[in-house]
């Protein structure tokens, strides 16, 4: 996962506008902003902090793909399988699947 700014992101009110929220990376750096120019609202806040999550999540969901017994795999867990495939392979722009 080198292709993305060093984690963990974090979020933190803009400096430069009240309803802007920061997206940083480990090392401070602004990587995106969430806007809500009228007022802070619920959901750009939860936007925020989605996009702040996404490193983590995208780690969390390749380790469990790379740790699960996809031997097992049936009916029911398959589309679960192939929608954590196609989540990642979103993230990182890989057409590729983990095996």
């Amino acid at each position: 996962m080198n292709k993305f700014s060093i984690a963990p992101w974090k979020t933190a009110h803009s400096y430069s506008h009240e309803y802007i929220r920061d997206i940083k990376d480990a090392q401070g750096e602004i990587i995106a902003q969430v806007c809500d120019l009228e007022k802070e609202s619920d959901e750009s806040t939860a936007n925020a902090r989605l996009m702040a999550a996404a490193p983590d999540l995208l780690k969390a969901l390749i380790d469990l793909l790379e740790e699960a017994d996809l031997a097992e795999v049936d009916e029911y867990t398959a589309p679960k399988v192939e929608a954590a495939r196609a989540a990642i392979s979103r993230a990182t722009g890989d057409q590729t699947t983990l095996a």
